[in-house]
């Protein structure tokens, strides 16, 4: 199953937090996080979502746009 960058919005939507992580959206829909490169790379490109920081794990933290 491919996962698209309007799919990944979505769940980002959906979780209703201000700030979520690649392992947040992969729970919400229940895929692995390498499925969603892809999806976060349109994202991104898109404009969509857009990386807020890293954390002091090295783990990225996005927010919708």
């Amino acid at each position: 199953m491919t996962i698209t960058a309007d799919q990944l919005v979505g769940a980002a939507q959906d979780l209703g937090q201000e700030e979520f992580t690649r392992a947040d959206i992969a729970n919400r829909l229940g895929v692995e996080k390498p499925e969603l490169k892809q999806a976060f790379a349109q994202a991104r490109k898109a404009g969509r979502v857009e990386k807020v920081r890293d954390d002091e794990e090295n783990t990225g933290h996005f927010r919708l746009t």
